[in-house]
């Protein structure tokens, strides 16, 4: 079997499992992962309940993961924002001094 690299930096195991798990939370959703272990962490602290038994770690690393990523993302956003009405503004205030 292929051994698959995770996107993020793990502790809690390696290989297969943690490819599973990944690929589990993954079709669940960010939103869905959330929601469920906010719910399930009151009651059962050290594991993701339901049909994947996943270590509350890893769910966590991987929330971690992908919140990391929304913040770059939206920071490049922003930057392309910021960049393009900067020149917009340039080019409105050139228009008015050439002409």
């Amino acid at each position: 079997m292929m051994s698959h690299r995770l996107p993020f930096e793990n502790r809690w195991t390696n290989g297969t499992h943690a490819w599973e798990w990944n690929c589990a939370l993954d079709r669940l959703g960010v939103a869905n992962v959330r929601a469920m272990f906010a719910d399930h962490e009151l009651h059962h602290p050290n594991r993701l309940s339901g049909t994947i038994n996943i270590p509350a770690g890893f769910v966590r690393d991987w929330l971690a993961f992908h919140d990391r990523r929304a913040a770059r993302q939206q920071l490049r956003w922003r930057t392309a924002v910021i960049v393009a009405s900067l020149v917009a503004a340039t080019a409105a205030v050139l228009d008015v001094l050439i002409v």
